[in-house]
């Protein structure tokens, strides 16, 4: 039963459902219907939809509701809650408007309590499209940022215009969205709905680590950062991350672009952080039409070592014993006679990505690649498909089950170029596997401690 005791909300037609007086008539402007503020409190469209929506809802639902007119883009009045929330703390409804990235519901999403709703309302109004292809819309933005949740789609109409106006209600617990979608579709006059799950995409690495953890077998993890030259806010958001999961990063500088006050701060602040080498200066040395390399085939050997030997000797004045002697190629291209040259040069390690090949192994080094980019770069380093990140990733752990893989598996991250999608990802990716004892993300200095791995096939 709603308990909203409002007279004319019972009558919406041509009245204001916030403060009951005579809407005018819409206004046309040649192609769609402009959506009239009322006359008298001056409401929106938005505003009107919002309280249209609510309306449907027992209190019961809403136990922080109060009956107070809405102010605000959204119809939103403080006193509708018992109390403000921080900016910081977890909210248990908050509104947006839809953005097309989807980072602002992103945002609002990890505020929620896990009874909490999120409020969508469309961008434009008039915004075309059937309840199921607006559930269809959103689902796959969601889907496709790594946001598993219960969606509600509404074609809402204001009810003092007309106007039509998409509306989403996003819920993380499908009970909870069972029943908002019982009252909403109970109310008289409810408007057009759709709903259903957006798929959590990383259910089958949930699947795969729990066989793990039956067997009792340890998966190890390990972390490499590219591209490292300056401290920045990116910079400071992974040191966070890594910190707060307790997951060492490898960071691969580029030494002719790293400097003093980088080396400065990091010496304290950044305990989970180790560095490493990343070639000299990040330019190309190949003729063009081949791929690129700084230390490829095309390069003359000695001018190559000489320029290794600087960046080596660079990194340790930087970072002493932070520094750890692997040699990351730019663009994970390395000429085979150099890489035998590594262990002469002081270099003891070396990284490339799984698509390198391995080649004839070598005393004194030992390689460990990184297998899974999340990055598309094919995009413009734009945020890959997560569902085919896990795909890959379950892959891969099921061939390290299967003996075909000896070394860790390693997540490869380019946090200055990085989208908001794939920092969810990772972050993601890190708190699911906190929530399995068999998962150890490896420090890098274990990681290329021993030759276990030394000229292993990486087959994936």
């Amino acid at each position: 039963m709603n308990r909203d005791a409002t007279p004319v909300c019972r009558e919406p037609g041509a009245q204001c459902n916030l403060c009951g007086a005579a809407m005018p008539a819409p206004a046309h402007d040649g192609s769609e219907v402009a959506a009239p503020a009322c006359p008298a409190c001056a409401s929106s469209a938005p505003q009107r939809v919002m309280r249209r929506v609510f309306q449907a809802l027992p209190a019961g639902l809403l136990a922080w509701r109060r009956h107070a007119l809405e102010t605000g883009r959204h119809g939103v009045d403080p006193a509708w809650f018992a109390a403000a929330a921080a900016d910081d703390a977890m909210a248990d409804f908050m509104a947006v408007e839809l953005d097309a990235q989807g980072e602002a519901i992103a945002a609002a999403l990890g505020r929620l309590t896990a009874r909490g709703v999120l409020y969508v309302s469309g961008a434009a109004q008039g915004a075309g499209g059937s309840a199921q292809d607006l559930l269809e819309s959103m689902t796959t933005l969601l889907a496709t940022q790594g946001l598993p949740c219960s969606v509600i789609a509404i074609d809402a109409a204001d009810p003092g215009g007309g106007a039509r106006l998409p509306v989403w209600l996003l819920l993380r617990e499908a009970a909870q969205a069972e029943r908002w979608q019982h009252h909403l579709a109970a109310w008289p006059g409810a408007a057009p709905m759709a709903a259903g799950p957006v798929p959590d995409h990383f259910a089958p690495l949930r699947e795969e680590l729990a066989y793990w953890q039956a067997t009792r077998s340890e998966c190890a993890f390990w972390w490499r950062d590219d591209d490292l030259v300056d401290d920045s806010a990116a910079l400071r958001r992974l040191a966070a991350l890594s910190q707060r999961h307790q997951a060492p990063v490898l960071m691969a500088v580029i030494p002719a672009q790293a400097d003093a006050a980088l080396a400065q701060v990091t010496a304290d602040a950044m305990p989970t952080l180790v560095y490493c080498q990343h070639g000299w200066d990040h330019v190309n040395h190949e003729a063009p039409g081949q791929p690129s390399s700084e230390f490829g085939p095309g390069r003359d050997p000695q001018a190559a070592e000489a320029d290794l030997m600087q960046g080596a000797g660079r990194l340790r004045a930087l970072f002493g014993e932070r520094f750890l002697a692997v040699m990351v190629p730019p663009w994970n291209t390395l000429a085979p006679a150099l890489a035998a040259r590594l262990p002469a040069l002081g270099l003891h390690g070396l990284s490339q990505y799984l698509f390198q090949p391995r080649g004839t192994a070598v005393d004194g080094l030992v390689r460990v690649d990184t297998h899974l980019d999340i990055v598309d770069w094919s995009a413009g380093a734009g945020v890959r498909d997560p569902e085919a990140l896990v795909e890959r990733l379950v892959s891969i752990l099921q061939l390290r089950r299967a003996g075909q893989l000896v070394e860790p598996l390693g997540i490869l991250t380019h946090h200055r170029v990085m989208a908001e999608g794939s920092w969810r990802f990772l972050e993601q990716l890190l708190a699911l596997t906190a929530e399995f004892p068999c998962v150890r993300w490896l420090h890098p200095r274990a990681v290329f401690a021993a030759p276990t791995s030394e000229g292993a096939p990486c087959a994936a």
